[in-house]
């Protein structure tokens, strides 16, 4: 899968389209629809992630403080 087929995470849903940092790193989470996104390739959810970052997604240390900011 190419990355460009998430890009709307980072540009037109990015509001809805949060990082949760876990104890196992960070998952990606539309807290607008209370889902979490599982991508079974690691490295492209790596990327997927560090794009995120880049573009300034938010991030929470919990998800229900993600779920609550709605």
């Amino acid at each position: 899968m190419d990355i460009n087929e998430y890009s709307y995470i980072w540009t037109t849903e990015k509001d809805e389209y949060v990082l949760v940092n876990t104890e196992y790193g960070y998952g990606i989470v539309n807290k607008k629809r209370q889902m979490v996104l599982s991508i079974s390739n690691d490295e492209l959810e790596k990327a997927i992630i560090q794009k995120m970052l880049d573009e300034g997604n938010k991030i929470y240390e919990d998800i229900n403080e993600a779920y609550a900011d709605v």
